[in-house]
């Protein structure tokens, strides 16, 4: 028969065996899985700097365009000033706006064509200059007394230079109308 300390040495070398196999391989595999980590690691690194730097470059790129937009931007106002300038510098324009609709670029384009904007308030006259209604349609008080020759609706805030373009045309044309209508009357 087998003797209880036999079993309890035999027991206590497989606890020790146990120890030693995870240690060892604890630490013999631990380079190699600390190795991968850090070259696995390296390389997002490599790619976040990569990304970055390209972020970097795209933004310096967008900021460029931007810069040349806004130049065309001018050179295209200056063009149109020196278009409509003669016809349009020095007129009056009144502008009424409906309540969600922005009237800002329309103003920024008429002062640079040397137009005087005049925001304009329900019940007041505008028979010295044109009446600009910026709104889908023209509202009830407007249609019932105006005459249909003395405003212009802008249903959309003109966003490009050809729609620009085609407001001061429009408007060229109304002003030159009124003219007409004033001095054969």
């Amino acid at each position: 028969m087998i003797s209880f300390r036999h079993h309890l040495i035999t027991l206590a070398a497989v606890f020790i065996a146990l120890g030693v196999g995870i240690l060892l391989g604890g630490t013999a595999g631990h380079p190699w899985f600390s190795q991968g980590a850090q070259e696995i690691l390296l390389k997002m690194e490599a790619k976040y700097d990569r990304a970055l730097k390209s972020n970097q470059d795209l933004k310096q790129q967008i900021n460029r365009l931007l810069q040349e937009v806004e130049q065309r931007n001018e050179e295209v106002v200056h063009m149109m000033a020196m278009r409509y300038g003669n016809e349009l510098g020095g007129k009056k324009v009144y502008v009424w706006q409906e309540g969600d609709k922005e009237a800002r670029p329309i103003t920024r384009l008429m002062h640079a064509m040397g137009v005087e904007v005049v925001p304009y308030e329900q019940g007041k006259s505008w028979d010295d200059g044109l009446l600009l209604v910026v709104a889908k349609q023209p509202p009830q008080w407007l249609q019932q007394g105006a005459t249909a020759g003395k405003w212009l609706l802008v249903e959309q805030v003109p966003d490009s230079v050809g729609k620009q373009w085609a407001l001061l045309e429009k408007m060229q044309h109304r002003l030159t109308e009124m003219r007409v209508a004033r001095e054969k009357s």
